[in-house]
């Protein structure tokens, strides 16, 4: 019966083997690891009932039954096996693999249903299958063989040792290291299974129905293909080194601990006091594995036990990294973040040059210019799939690359690099970061491509921020905060569309209480008949608060080229800043649409501090935000936020500001408010609506006798008089 039960159970670890293949893939079932699996937990599972059946009493007929269809599946099992050996590593099955799995299929239940005439089991025989000889007269004299014999020799040595030999061949045609190593994996995983049939065969002479473990093995040789299946780095001697101390540390001290304390425990306590025994064995067992957890966490924490921790220590470095520095001493900052926390060979930064090219920028002596077109469909085929972090150790196997293969590696041969990061706005790359060979010769896997993913955001900024003073467009060549923030500065100011419809007059001002900050207004124009108008404030202070609001207003921008509808716009803004800036940057401030034909104005608050309304028919000031809600708090904004509109008529005024306004505090430490405002308003309603808030910015340097405290933004729009 127990030989029933184990078979039952390698099953069920079978099919959560499976399982476990297809959520760490995530290829929908495709992998054909998964169907391997799926036929062993089926032949072990028809054995074990086969088992249970013969122990409990059954006919003999049920358990030939069950034990030929475990029989069956095990062929199976091996056709599959021999056919992703063949074939690997492409998943995908042609023509010839489908025949040869059906036909293989088909022969494994000819040959067992047709030849095999029972399978029982006894425990002073083992498990015995009996079937047709393969001969008849003279010839099974000089031949004593049967189909069993012809069927264990094809499906246990015949299969497995071809596909595995036209495998291990194969893989020398191919560059890929890993390939390699999986293919020798797969192979040791078959010569463990022959080694584990040897060692039962041996045993079966001593113990008979250990026979009917002889699926075991072929388990055993099951969890290496996982392993083999997932696995996505090589392994080198360090690694090796590590896991052999870590495995005797952690697993085999422990185990040997235990028992020993068992033996003495069982010695000198276990006949005397029972609960005794087994309370101090409790113990000791929970001592140990306490033991054996903390010991596990501390060598996972070792970069030479475990060489893919770098996730934390990556991450704070490039929160903390400075771009007040010189434009060389960027990059070899960010270069050698990169080598530390990663340990590649190299990492540079090519950026778009308005010519559909890219090059490096700020090259060190040693190195050479890099030149790289995006023309091409190599390019849009990774951005039409929204692809942004390239390995080349999965070019021959990743699905992505179908289209594109050779181009994407003609662009690793011509830069040198072993992975890629496109950072780019919608459907334009800004630039690309390449990455050289990792230490050891190892090379990029799917962590890597978890932590590039999740950091995107800093990258993005930092290609952001080379393009822009590579091209010297927006900030130009700097070195130190305070110079840059001024050309920045005066940069969202040239770069507006002021409103120049002559019904409409309309004023803007920014002021930084600190020289620079993450506030801006810009002025859009769509039509003669439409202008955009954006107000908004991004968290953080300094040159990180203003790198965000450059790139945010050069988003909004570039959205507007392919978005025309205004929800639209800003859910993606949304998405944009959740996604792409540094974790924790927030928005708050407004969006609007001005329609000069219908002298409306529709708005979506995204937490402006105060957006007013100066009603000329009743001479009064009120505000019209309501509730709004920040971006980049949520990955889905819309249904917080909502499109509203305001009718203007002549001599109504829209006044917008940001907190500074309102919050900063006198030396008493009373707050401007929004009382005094709305006063200011009203009483400068006959002034332009530049000085308007030239009036109302002057109360507030009154009502506060000391510098700013905060930066201070303020949008008026008017509808004049006729």
């Amino acid at each position: 019966m127990i030989y029933a039960f184990i078979n039952i159970a390698f099953a069920l670890f079978l099919a959560w083997m499976a399982f476990f293949v297809d959520t760490k893939t995530g290829n929908e079932g495709k992998n054909p690891v998964i169907m391997l699996n799926v036929f062993l937990a089926l032949a072990c599972a028809s054995l074990g009932i086969a088992l249970f059946s013969t122990a409990s009493g059954a006919p003999e007929r049920l358990s030939t039954f069950f034990g030929s269809f475990a029989y069956v599946f095990f062929g199976m099992y091996i056709i599959n096996f021999g056919v992703y050996c063949v074939f690997y590593p492409v998943w995908e099955r042609n023509i010839v693999a489908q025949v040869l799995l059906w036909g293989g299929s088909i022969w494994c239940a000819w040959a067992v249903f047709f030849h095999f005439t029972s399978v029982i089991a006894a425990s002073f025989i083992g498990l015995r299958v009996e079937s047709i000889s393969l001969f008849v007269g003279d010839l099974a004299t000089l031949f004593p063989y049967n189909w069993y014999n012809v069927y264990e020799a094809v499906i246990l040595f015949v299969i497995p040792f071809f596909s595995v030999i036209i495998m291990l061949l194969r893989s020398e045609d191919r560059n890929s290291r890993l390939d390699h190593q999986k293919s020798l994996m797969n192979a040791i995983a078959l010569i463990i299974a022959w080694l584990g049939i040897f060692f039962i065969k041996l045993a079966y002479n001593r113990v008979p129905m250990f026979s009917a473990l002889f699926l075991i093995p072929f388990v055993l040789t099951q969890w290496l293909l996982v392993q083999s299946s997932i696995i996505d780095f090589l392994y080198d001697r360090l690694y090796l080194l590590g896991s052999f101390l870590k495995g005797l540390t952690c697993y085999i001290f422990p185990s040997l601990i235990v028992g020993f304390v068992f033996a003495v425990l069982w010695a000198t306590t276990a006949a005397a006091s029972p609960m005794r025994f087994y309370i101090l064995l409790t113990v000791a067992i929970g001592f140990v594995f306490a033991s054996s957890y903390q010991l596990n966490k501390l060598f996972d924490k070792r970069s030479g036990f475990r060489t893919q921790s770098y996730a934390a220590s990556f991450e704070e470095a490039l929160s903390q990294f400075d771009f007040s520095d010189d434009p060389e001493n960027i990059v070899r900052n960010m270069q050698e973040i990169f080598k530390k926390h990663i340990g590649m060979s190299f990492m540079r930064i090519l950026v778009e040059n308005g010519n559909e090219e890219l090059e490096s920028a700020y090259d060190l002596p040693e190195e050479k210019k890099i030149t790289i077109s995006t023309r091409g469909k190599m390019f849009d085929s990774l951005l039409n799939q929204n692809r942004r972090i390239i390995l080349k150790s999965l070019l021959d196997t990743g699905h992505a690359y179908s289209g594109v293969r050779d181009e994407v590696g003609q662009f690793f041969a011509q830069t040198g690099s072993d992975a890629f990061i496109i950072l780019n706005e919608g459907r334009h790359i800004i630039g690309v970061i390449i990455l050289g060979q990792k230490a050891g010769e190892n090379i990029y896997n799917n962590y890597d491509t978890e932590v590039f993913t999740k950091l995107y955001s800093y990258f993005f900024v930092f290609g952001y921020y080379m393009k822009n003073i590579g091209n010297e467009s927006i900030v130009g060549v700097v070195n130190r905060e305070i110079r840059m923030s001024e050309q920045i500065i005066e940069s969202i100011q040239g770069n507006m569309d002021p409103i120049k419809n002559k019904r409409y007059d309309s004023g803007t001002m920014m002021v930084h209480a600190h020289n620079i900050g993450g506030e801006f207004i810009d002025l859009i124009k769509l039509s003669e008949d439409r202008h955009i108008f954006v107000m908004g404030d991004l968290s953080g202070k300094g040159i990180a608060a203003s790198m965000s609001m450059v790139i945010v207003k050069s988003v909004i921008r570039t959205y507007l080229q392919e978005t025309k509808d205004f929800k639209l716009l800003v859910e993606k803004v949304n998405q944009f800043i959740r996604f792409n800036l540094p974790k924790g940057t927030f928005f708050e401030g407004i969006f609007a649409l001005i329609d000069f034909k219908e002298d409306t104005v529709y708005y979506i608050n995204c937490a402006v501090p105060a957006f007013f309304l100066y009603n000329s028919a009743y001479n009064n000031v009120m505000e019209i935000q309501g509730e709004g809600h920040v971006l980049g708090f949520v990955k889905d904004i819309s249904p917080y936020i909502k499109v509203k509109k305001v009718k203007l008529n002549p001599g109504d005024v829209l006044f917008a500001c940001t907190d500074g306004l309102l919050d900063s505090k006198s030396l008493r430490g009373e707050a401007f408010g929004k009382d005094r405002l709305q006063k200011s308003i009203i009483e400068n309603t006959a002034l332009s609506a530049q000085n308007m808030i030239s009036s109302s910015y002057n109360t507030l340097l009154e009502f506060l006798s000391k510098e700013l405290d905060d930066d201070v933004s303020v949008f008026t729009l008017k509808l004049l008089r006729a």
